[in-house]
């Protein structure tokens, strides 16, 4: 009688536990799939749509869970009732919280971001801009002494 209930234990302890390892790196735990880096498109939400990355090569894009947690004002630009609202590309460190389905947005966080140039959606003469903190400083240099 002993076993049947040892049996019973086991598998309510492995339910009970999250096989796959998948846990919001947020929280500080292991995500549930291998992070990479990839060149890409930022799009704020509108109207009630979550944030978006594109993954510039390909035909994906991405769902953002939480945002991007830009330093200092930055986030202004996802916001559509702005003059300042834009798209913004870059190198974006994602990491998934769900297997990769075709056909659906995969939800994924954003633990990381570099190189970010921002491009305005309401005012095509206002010509794009890097987010300089952004940048390496070698490359800041180089930005701010070009013509």
């Amino acid at each position: 009688m002993g076993i049947p209930i040892l049996g019973v234990t086991v598998v309510l302890l492995w339910l009970g536990t999250n096989p796959t390892g998948a846990a919001s790196s947020q929280t500080g735990a292991k995500p549930a799939f291998p992070c990479f880096k990839h060149h890409g498109r930022l799009m704020g939400g509108l109207n009630g749509i979550t944030t978006r990355l594109w993954l510039i090569g390909t035909n994906r894009v991405l769902a953002v869970d939480g945002g991007v947690d830009l330093p200092g004002d930055a986030n202004k630009y996802f916001d559509p009732t702005t003059p300042d609202f834009s798209v913004i590309y870059g190198d974006f460190q994602i990491c998934p919280v769900e297997p990769d389905v075709p056909g659906q947005a995969r939800r994924v966080e954003v633990n990381g971001f570099e190189k970010l140039v921002v491009q305005n959606l309401k005012d095509s003469s206002r010509p794009p801009f890097k987010l300089l903190f952004t940048w390496p400083k070698h490359d800041r240099a180089a930005s701010r002494n070009a013509p």
